[in-house]
């Protein structure tokens, strides 16, 4: 039953596509009603590479620490709240 309301979903968003494109179009909105959370995550070392390209210090042994690890689940939580 789904994958006939998928497969007519895409036909009516597609209406000039082949029987091939119609199959990804379907197999990609099964996988998007599946329920897993597939959102793209931050990991510590990707905050990392972003804060450090644009830290600036005026002090030579600048004692700076920083904690990427929660920074970085900080960040994930906040673009992955519900409104």
């Amino acid at each position: 039953m789904r994958a006939g309301v998928a497969w007519k979903t895409a036909h009516a968003l597609m209406p000039g596509a082949t029987n091939g494109q119609l199959m990804r179009a379907s197999r990609r909105i099964l996988s998007a009603c599946d329920g897993k959370d597939r959102s793209v995550k931050i990991s510590p070392a990707q905050l990392q590479e972003l804060v450090m390209q644009n830290w600036q210090c005026i002090d030579r042994e600048c004692p700076a620490c920083f904690f990427w690890e929660p920074m970085s689940r900080a960040i994930n939580k906040f673009f992955h709240e519900e409104d």
